[in-house]
């Protein structure tokens, strides 16, 4: 039989696809898979070997990697075979485990700082190494109003922490950063404009419960043990964010709207309430998951977990069961342009107080009645809702091992917490954590110094290949000479700064993008207004529907906005960075020097910064929001009595003028026109930022092109100098036989962390 083997190391990022002896991801329709993460093509590999490799539906696939990506593409192999008629089989080489990688990285670059190169030893490094290992992943908790979402942070922390009263009122984010060894949890709070205005100190649900009222209070920073996520050496962060429909901080609705668009793909869990889907709160946002999820590949659906919550308020011999709920959810989702979504069924409140009960917490007498429907979880194998869950095989091996341990030993609350569906929830997270987080955070950890030894690399073997060759040394010295001559001569750095000057991206389409969005859903809006007499109660009520799905749609827009500005800058700074290669380059064949057996351009231009690196050092630039005034609105009119309706109520109006009917289309004119005018201003606002911030670029580059041609300077007469004699270069060599065997030490080391 056929057999290809693949072989995927997601701590490099880097695939190959072996058939025949022959590596397909060297070159053709494989070869963009190359340095992908598995997951953004594991469903793309089966028609293209069947279609364009193999021309065969049979065939045997063997797998070197983790147990979660394996999983993945089982879970791929299967759908093909049982619904296109391939005859897949699947082997599996386990990855080489290693117990803590990242404590591994960190004494690598600890070692590094005490060895023989400087420019290892870089304070940079170190700065940008610790950044990268402590930085946070978050996962994001929205919801609609009375979905539960207090109630499932409330079962995932096992005590009753977040106040689940006056939900659509509180404009309060809380952050809680998973610190496994804390006892309790701490709490520090900070008002708007960031500033720390009650002090860290042990919290209880009471504490809460004031923090949420007190109006000063914008964010609350908590600490402390989410017993069952695990961290992974990891800054994990659960943000419990006001809903869509809260209209008290628009800087909290525009934070939901960033984290479900941040390239990151930090997790969001998106909590339905079981008993009431269809919500106008849930329409824009459920539109910008959907428009996430379309892109991206698996790990854009992964991140996101639909929870499904109060379900055990449907009855079972009533014929309400969960798989016709989870249908109904499937379809709502659907028709928001949302496809396989993973759903989770869950009941909040039962794991809330089942885990209270296990840990000693006491109960309410409502809470004993809730603890009671265990029962009916433990009795009814319909409402053993782990079974719904769409985790891994692993995971769900695990959990039905816990299920059998509870119920040989008579748990029967610990048996009924699995039926929940709150552990399964907790499983695709920490699925997630290991299959993306964590090799992403050691991923970035390694780019930090890796292109430093790479460079070292290159000087050590082009110092051996120049001691082998003579006619080479002399070449490569000559070369260096005349790229000197070149660089001191500056015509060509002049052409590049021009060049630069008229560097630019068109953004023409995806601002087009954006007015098209803002143009279809105003059209919804102005439907709310087609009747020419309405009460005014009717007409308060279309205001106050309207009014929310306007806030949603201006926090959709400006998120993007800021998307398009920051995706710009990135890919400006990219075409800048490759224009300056292409500058090297063209330099390098100036000189007709093609027969060296160097990449002299990856050589010259090592030290070069990358584009993010590039983008933050120089257009950096970050908003806090001051606060709040009222104001006095001046298009509210005594005799346009519909504007007390239409126009923000920065002024507190407790009469209005008695009127029995408005005119509806009146009433869309007055409400529309300043909106949609508002919106507008907001692109043409961006629009001009994003010129300033691209000429800030081009400027600061163009700064910037003194200090690298400087460096490319010292980086040419280092080879030149090298390249000099073979005598000198051999007496160099013989000192640097020491640095070189540390190099290819330190090169191991790292070799072995990172291999599978």
């Amino acid at each position: 039989m056929t057999t290809i083997h693949i072989n995927y190391n997601p701590f490099t990022v880097e695939t190959n696809i072996i058939y025949n002896d022959v590596d397909l991801t060297g070159t053709g329709s494989l070869s963009r898979f190359k340095n992908e993460r598995f997951q953004v093509w594991v469903e793309q590999i089966i028609p293209i070997l069947v279609d364009e490799i193999l021309n065969e539906v049979t065939f045997t696939l063997v797998f070197h990697g983790t147990t979660p990506d394996f999983d993945d593409l089982e879970e791929v192999c299967k759908f093909y075979n049982e619904s296109q008629g391939t005859k897949i089989q699947l082997e599996h080489i386990h990855a080489k485990e290693t117990d803590d990688k990242i404590s591994e990285l960190a004494k690598i670059v600890q070692h590094m700082q005490t060895g023989p190169f400087e420019s290892l030893r870089n304070e940079k490094i170190q700065k940008d190494f610790e950044n990268a290992i402590n930085s946070e992943f978050e996962i994001g908790v929205i919801a609609t109003m009375s979905s539960g979402k207090s109630t499932l942070i409330n079962a995932l922390l096992g005590k009753e922490l977040m106040p689940s009263k006056n939900e659509a009122c509180t404009a309060v984010i809380a952050q809680i950063k998973n610190e496994k060894e804390r006892e309790g949890f701490i709490a520090a709070c900070y008002d708007r404009a960031g500033y720390e205005i009650i002090s860290e100190i042990p919290i209880t649900a009471e504490d809460m419960g004031q923090f949420n009222e007190n109006e000063n209070v914008s964010t609350i920073k908590i600490a402390g043990n989410i017993p069952g996520i695990q961290s992974y050496d990891m800054n994990l962060v659960l943000v419990d964010t006001p809903g869509p429909n809260n209209s008290m901080n628009s800087a909290h609705r525009d934070h939901t709207y960033r984290v479900i668009k941040k390239d990151s793909k930090p997790m969001v869990l998106y909590v339905l309430n079981g008993t009431n889907l269809s919500t106008d709160d849930d329409n824009t946002l459920l539109a910008a998951v959907a428009e996430q999820m379309r892109v991206g590949g698996k790990q854009s659906k992964d991140r996101f977990i639909f929870a499904v919550n109060k379900v055990d308020q449907f009855d079972p011999d009533k014929d309400e069961d969960v798989g016709r709920i989870l249908e109904n959810v499937k379809e709502y989702l659907a028709k928001h342009g949302i496809h396989n979504p993973n759903i989770f069924p869950i009941s909040a409140e039962l794991a809330k107080v089942i885990r209270m009960h296990q840990n000693g917490e006491k109960l309410t007498a409502r809470q004993k009645m809730a603890l009671g429907g265990s029962i009916l979880f433990i009795d009814e194998p319909k409402m053993h809702l782990s079974q719904y869950s769409p985790i891994s095989r692993a995971a769900k091996k695990q959990i039905r091992i816990a299920i059998k341990n509870a119920n040989d030993s008579d748990d029967l609350y610990g048996e009924a917490l699995y039926h929940t569906g709150v552990p399964s929830i907790e499983a695709a997270i920490n699925e997630y954590l290991e299959k993306y987080a964590l090799t992403s955070k050691i991923s970035n950890a390694i780019e930090t110094f890796q292109k430093i030894i790479e460079d070292q690399q290159m000087t050590q073997k082009l110092m051996e290949e120049l001691e082998r060759n003579n006619e080479e040394r002399q070449n490569m010295h000559e070369q260096m000479v005349r790229i000197e001559k070149i660089l001191e001569d500056g015509n060509k750095a002049f052409t590049l700064k021009a060049k630069i000057q008229e560097l630019d991206l068109d953004v023409t389409d995806d601002v087009l993008r954006v007015q098209s969005k803002i143009q279809k859903e105003l059209v919804s809006v102005s439907g709310e207004f087609n009747e020419s007499k309405i009460t005014l109660r009717q007409a308060q009520n279309k205001i106050e529907r309207s009014e929310k799905k306007v806030e949603a749609l201006q926090s959709d827009v400006l998120t993007d906005l800021e998307k398009i500005t920051k995706d710009y800058m990135t890919n400006s700074a990219k075409k800048l960075i490759d224009e300056y290669k292409s500058y090297v380059a063209e330099i390098v064949d100036q000189t007709g020097m093609d027969s060296m057996k160097f990449n002299q351009v990856k050589l010259l231009t090592a030290s070069m910064p990358d584009a993010d690196e590039l983008v933050n050092q120089y257009t950096y630039s970050e908003e806090v929001e001051a606060g709040e005034k009222e104001v006095k609105n001046p298009k509210r009119k005594l005799y346009k009595p519909w504007t007390y309706i239409t126009q923000p109520k920065y002024v507190t109006v407790t009469e209005y003028k008695t009127v029995e009917f408005v005119d509806g289309v009146k009433l869309r004119d007055e409400f529309i026109t300043p909106v949609k005018q508002s919106l507008e201003d907001n692109i043409d606002s961006a629009l001009d930022h994003l010129e300033e911030q691209k000429k800030m670029l081009r400027d600061s580059f163009i700064i910037e092109l003194d200090l690298l041609n400087e460096k490319l300077g010292e980086k040419v007469n280092e080879i030149k100098d090298l390249a000099k004699n073979e005598k000198s270069l051999a007496e160099q060599i013989q000192r640097n036989e020491e640095k070189k065997r540390w190099l290819d030490d330190l090169v191991k080391r790292l070799e072995n962390v990172l291999e599978i």
